[in-house]
């Protein structure tokens, strides 16, 4: 008998007593009953299926292979390290242009962003500079950064995550640009254009050389959020009927009777598609994200 028929068995056993069971021949039978089932969820579910059980596995691929690439996130994007010879490399785009950061052991820092070139900078750690009479001098590192033989900043530097600069004199030194930008003009806080730079700041260049914090793209909890998305997904087409007479044993007596109405149908769809763009949604903006 074939799959849904009222005496099909899987597990039974052929051949006459006494001899081995014939397992190959359960094994097509059961191949031969799930083909049977996917072959009668209509094309819709089926094209669904496939995309919720394929962006797991190819998501997964994806991130792993993100997590590898390492770089010094700047602008918005992330900068890819790589080493020539004992020069560092910090290389990537930044508003759609070619930006890389060269980073010497001896503290030296050029920066080149579309083919314009800016520094060479040195940044150095000096102890003398920590202002002694401050608050915060037990914690803060001496620094000196210069461009040239200017100096941009001499003082205590503190990397909490967010920089803390204490000039020489113990004033406090803004790590915050306040800034914005508007037809390729650049604008202060009081609404009066600035002149534009695309020079890297003292408190991006201090970590970049003292301390570099390494990141990667591919935000595994988003990943993890997306899959369960995912599995609610397949779970949700694969087992409708049950699920929608399950929800009616709690309002009425004979939910086996019931029919679906064609509302009920839509909202089905409607659900299907929302859980499936959601994990593609999902997905894409853990690989993105920079983390």
């Amino acid at each position: 008998p074939g799959c849904g028929h009222p005496e099909y068995i899987p597990d039974r056993t052929y051949g006459p007593p006494g001899r081995p069971r014939r397992r190959g021949r359960i094994l097509d039978l059961k191949g031969a009953c799930v083909m049977s089932r996917w072959r009668a969820i209509p094309l819709f579910q089926r094209v669904l299926l496939v995309m919720l059980a394929a962006m797991p596995v190819f998501f997964a691929a994806l991130y792993f292979i993100l997590n590898g690439r390492l770089g010094v996130e700047y602008g918005g994007s992330l900068l890819l390290r790589s080493v020539q010879g004992e020069t560092t490399l910090y290389a990537g785009r930044v508003d759609g242009k070619e930006a890389v950061f060269a980073v010497s052991p001896d503290g030296r820092v050029t920066y080149r962003f579309d083919g314009g070139d800016y520094g060479p900078y040195i940044v150095v750690e000096d102890p003398g500079a920590v202002p002694r009479d401050h608050d915060m001098a037990d914690v803060l590192t001496g620094v000196e950064v210069r461009r040239g033989d200017e100096i941009l900043f001499r003082g205590g530097w503190l990397d909490g995550g967010i920089s803390v600069l204490i000039d020489e004199s113990g004033a406090p030194v803004s790590s915050f640009s306040f800034s914005w930008y508007a037809g390729g003009k650049a604008y202060g806080p009081d609404g009066q254009e600035m002149d534009f730079s695309h020079e890297p700041s003292v408190s991006f260049l201090l970590p970049l050389v003292l301390a570099p914090v390494l990141r990667h793209r591919g935000d595994i909890s988003l990943y993890w959020l997306a899959t369960c998305l995912a599995a609610v997904g397949i779970l949700s087409i694969l087992f409708a009927d049950r699920l929608f007479r399950w929800n009616l044993g709690f309002l009425i007596r004979d939910p086996e009777l019931a029919e679906p109405s064609d509302w009920e149908l839509f909202g089905r769809r409607l659900g299907w598609i929302v859980c499936t763009g959601g994990a593609l949604v999902g997905y894409l903006v853990g690989v993105f994200s920079i983390v």
